[in-house]
């Protein structure tokens, strides 16, 4: 591992930290924009489709994005390595992006198709190789991913305002040619970083490969650390179904439901999607700071803890979109949040729906990918961090797809209530349980 450190930490996180923030710039650049370009009108330069369709289309994609990331963790497990995996999904991102900036049909689908296999080959394993540089530091990797996690939301931050400021005044596909151009970036600072990692991420030597190739079974204590892996598999799923309506539902309700003018001036609704980086920018250093001083007094909650407080922050946030739902249908509650238009919601709303997905966020997702890096078997690093990520994927893509669907037939209101509710109340359930949750591993 390489010895060089900033601010406590190896130089090789930091290599590590800006390849996924312009990976992330390039992929939520382009969340932001998705679902939009698909249903608008072919003469505002989008594709036409109905927004049922968009919607459904943005959820297949997700879910292929995380799915990959299966076969992409066990490439680099079996294969080509962590390091040479990422090299070449950032390539195949780079390629697909740069595909985007055309206006025609097949270049749409055929930079989505490679969008999908560069996210699989990349994403589970720049995330592994964050764990591998703490192998002799192991109480570090919280703090570690805290950083590496607000490296993906300077990314995002970034993205939603410069593709939505370049979408309404040059169009769609500047926007688009933006999140190439990111990617770009973010592969030449990979590669040029490669003397800062060390040993972290090169394939396994042959003669250490034989336990690996091996139908050596599980120990008893990694059998009981994949139990408790599962049903946390089970709390994200949830989590992140509820959360991804923020790039499609949500950003919908946005475009076409809430008062964007401020001072006369139309916010683009890319912007929005800046919201959520731009609180854990602020939030994430509170949160791992209040993480620290509660460890140093021995009363940090369990990783599982923290994933049923996750569900459960965010089931408060959509109590705030059921209040956008309620003041656009004309409900005395119109006018609390400054709306003079009964057929449209204020955009407070939004910003406090937003503010709690966040802490939800940051309770559960850091956490989440430093918990299967302490439970993974070693042997299947790489592939169960791809598990996570197509569990995510499921989520994030189909189920929310699915959710979201549902709420162009039953309504806003009806759907955000639901969600409401059902995070909530898995939440609490998640907490009461999670030292018997936590035991099983024991």
């Amino acid at each position: 591992m390489a010895k060089d450190t900033i601010l406590g930490h190896p130089k090789g996180l930091f290599i590590l930290f800006f390849t996924e923030l312009w990976e992330r710039f390039s992929y939520y650049g382009m969340r932001a924009m998705l679902v939009l370009y698909m249903s608008a009108a072919i003469t505002e330069g989008g594709l036409a489709f109905t927004e049922k369709k968009a919607l459904y289309i943005y959820g297949i994609y997700v879910t292929l994005v995380y799915l990959m990331s299966v076969p992409g963790g066990i490439i680099a497990d079996k294969l080509l390595g962590q390091r040479k995996s990422v090299m070449l999904g950032g390539l195949l991102l780079c390629a697909g992006h740069g595909l985007m900036a055309k206006p025609d049909l097949w270049a749409f689908y055929t930079a989505l198709s490679l969008i999908i296999l560069g996210v699989g080959l990349l994403k589970p394993n720049i995330s592994t190789m964050v764990g591998g540089l703490y192998e002799d530091n192991p109480k570090a990797k919280d703090s570690a991913f805290t950083i590496f996690y607000m490296g993906i939301n300077l990314g995002a931050l970034i993205a939603g305002i410069v593709v939505g400021t370049l979408r309404v005044k040059y169009g769609w596909h500047w926007g688009f040619g933006a999140a190439g151009i990111g990617m770009l970036i973010g592969q030449i600072v990979y590669i040029w970083g490669q003397k800062y990692l060390g040993d972290v991420g090169l394939l396994i030597k042959q003669e250490e490969k034989i336990d690996t190739k091996s139908k050596t079974p599980l120990t008893k204590d990694e059998l009981k650390k994949l139990k408790v892996l599962v049903i946390s598999f089970g709390i994200v799923m949830i989590f992140w179904a509820a959360f991804e309506q923020a790039g499609g539902l949500m950003n919908l309700y946005t475009e076409n439901y809430t008062n964007r003018n401020f001072f006369n001036w139309q916010i683009p609704t890319e912007f929005f999607q800046s919201l959520n980086p731009l609180y854990i920018m602020i939030f994430a250093p509170i949160i791992a700071f209040i993480w620290l001083q509660l460890a140093k007094k021995g009363k940090e909650p369990s990783s599982i803890f923290k994933m049923g407080m996750g569900n459960l922050i965010l089931g408060i946030g959509f109590i705030f979109m059921v209040g956008a739902s309620l003041e656009r249908g004309g409900n005395t509650l119109q006018g609390f949040m400054f709306l003079d238009n009964p057929a449209k919601s204020g955009m407070s709303w939004l910003l406090f729906a937003y503010l709690f997905h966040t802490l939800g966020e940051l309770a559960l997702s850091p956490v989440s990918l430093s918990f299967i890096t302490k439970m993974a078997p070693k042997r299947w690093g790489s592939s169960t961090m791809g598990i996570y990520f197509a569990v995510t994927g499921l989520g994030g893509g189909a189920l929310a797809s699915f959710i979201g669907g549902f709420a162009k037939s039953k309504g806003e209101l009806a759907v955000f209530g639901g969600i409401a509710v059902f995070t909530m109340v898995l939440g609490i359930i998640v907490m009461i349980l999670s030292k018997k949750i936590n035991a099983i591993a024991e």
